[in-house]
């Protein structure tokens, strides 16, 4: 399956407010497209949110000033600061830099050097075969996505949740082989500009056929984005002048 046809697939089926992004790791800058955007400090979570709201192709890697993602991406062996939990407790979310060690060990990473950037990209534009899928979408749409990985396994879908580094939970989709629903994190809504009301969906692409399987299926039985709510089938109480309004009308016509 090309990239383009997942779009497609997506965009019938979930129809997210924003573009699917492709996220490809390079190992040497010759691999980067020709006409790709490079951004000098930046977040991370900056340049891929270009990505998915103006279609364009953007390229990260040590450049960024997210020293998460950079750690996360390989770019960089960690430093002291972040090895010591210092991160993570001067930024407020650990009460101690023990706890911050404990967090920053929670991070999904790759091995340093393995990689030297990432080129992000809105699905649609083929412009290589991504190692992972994100979509941003509401809580109902991302809802289908969960429909589609259960749809031919069953059981429940598990999730884990950091509350930092959103774009480290999208990488460990690749690392770990398996679908992550993702809070974006603080970081993403401050510098990213994400909704209150988002949230994410990655997956690697390996899985594109089996998630487009699901959500076909799924829609077939019944299960759809947007949901038919029920309420706009049921009869509903009217103020008695209205029914005799209608009644009225209704009598003239079978007369």
């Amino acid at each position: 399956m090309k990239p383009s046809e997942l779009a497609k697939v997506i965009d019938r089926y979930i129809k997210p407010q924003t573009f699917p992004l492709g996220f490809k790791l390079v190992k040497d800058s010759s691999e980067v497209p020709e006409k790709v955007r490079k951004f000098k400090n930046l977040t991370i979570c900056q340049i891929y949110n270009i990505a998915r709201r103006y279609r364009w192709t953007v390229y990260f890697d040590l450049n960024t000033t997210c020293p998460l993602g950079i750690v996360a991406y390989g770019f960089s062996e960690p430093d002291e600061l972040y090895e010591e939990g210092v991160l993570a407790y001067e930024a407020g979310y650990a009460a101690t830099k023990e706890i911050g060690v404990k967090f920053e060990q929670a991070v999904p990473r790759l091995k340093p050097g393995e990689y030297v950037g990432c080129v992000a990209f809105p699905l649609e534009r083929d412009e290589m075969e991504p190692d992972f899928v994100v979509v941003y979408a509401t809580p109902a749409q991302i809802l289908r996505f969960v429909h589609a990985v259960l749809y031919k396994k069953g059981g429940a879908f598990e999730a884990t949740v950091l509350g930092r580094a959103a774009c480290a939970e999208y990488l460990g989709a690749f690392i770990e082989k398996r679908p992550r629903l993702v809070i974006p994190c603080y970081g993403d809504r401050l510098f990213g500009l994400t909704q209150d009301w988002e949230l994410a969906f990655s997956f690697p692409f390996e899985m594109a056929e089996e998630i487009a399987d699901g959500l076909a299926n799924t829609h077939k039985r019944g299960i759809r984005y947007p949901i038919p709510v029920t309420s706009l089938r049921v009869e509903l109480p009217m103020i008695e002048s209205y029914k005799k309004s209608v009644d009225s009308m209704r009598s003239t016509h079978t007369r």
